[in-house]
């Protein structure tokens, strides 16, 4: 099998295990909330403590880092295997050069922030809930509900999508890189043909084209469509494509 096809089977791969990783991750913060949940004063079943629900933002942030950021954060630590494998892989086809790790560093540190800047909405979220709950004398069980809802129709729902996006958008990113600066001028896009491969990419894998072939094509407009460099976004939410530069 082809090496730049062995390579994109393990970044995928590499991906859904992330995904593993940060459902098991959810479990345990729900389980979390749930403990501190299980520490709220009652009265008749219902909240009413205000001060214990601003003390409980503290405990929620610490959660929050330490199941969700933490393993964010291991997941993200291991773009630079994925760009020494990428480097490994373009080698076979052309004369590459080590990319600048002050760059791969700048894109995970860029990947984190997003992860972070979603761990603190959920936490404003949650905060508010507890809040308007107890100044309004909400029942408890219900509360409770609402917010273990939230970790995976919230939190879960967009950390995965972002967490697929963000590995495939890195290795895009790595392999986009070497390519141009290896001089290449035409670009095979490819990747799985299957049932869940968009009718976009359907379209175009398998085929070659300059850059500027590119700029035109992905200039359009398609269902998952994410904005910017075509070489990055490719075929948008949950694409598994690439381009490969050709030598």
């Amino acid at each position: 099998m082809p090496a730049d096809v062995n390579q994109l089977r393990a970044v995928i791969a590499r991906a859904d295990r992330h995904q593993e990783l940060l459902s098991a991750a959810l479990l345990k913060l729900e389980d979390r909330i749930s403990d501190l949940m299980a520490s709220a004063p009652l009265r008749d079943g219902d909240l009413f403590d205000l001060e214990w629900a601003l003390a409980a933002r503290v405990e929620l942030r610490e959660a929050i880092e330490q199941e969700y950021l933490a393993t964010v954060d291991s997941i993200v630590r291991e773009y630079a295997v994925v760009a020494n494998e990428a480097l490994v892989m373009l080698k076979t086809y052309g004369d590459v050069t080590k990319i600048d790790p002050a760059i791969i560093s700048q894109l995970q540190s860029f990947t984190f922030q997003g992860f972070d800047d979603l761990g603190q909405n959920f936490l404003d979220a949650v905060s508010k809930e507890l809040y308007e709950s107890t100044l309004t004398g909400t029942s408890f069980a219900n509360s409770l509900s609402t917010i273990k809802q939230s970790v995976d129709a919230s939190l879960g729902r967009y950390a995965k999508q972002a967490l697929h996006d963000g590995l495939m958008q890195f290795d895009a990113s790595i392999n986009t890189k070497l390519a141009l600066d290896a001089g290449a001028t035409e670009f095979k896009y490819y990747g799985p043909d299957d049932s869940a491969t968009r009718d976009f990419c359907q379209k175009h894998v398998g085929k070659t084209y300059t850059k500027e072939e590119i700029e035109e094509i992905w200039s359009g407009s398609w269902a998952g469509k994410i904005s910017g460099d075509p070489f990055i976004v490719r075929g948008g939410y949950n694409c598994r494509h690439r381009f490969r530069g050709i030598f």
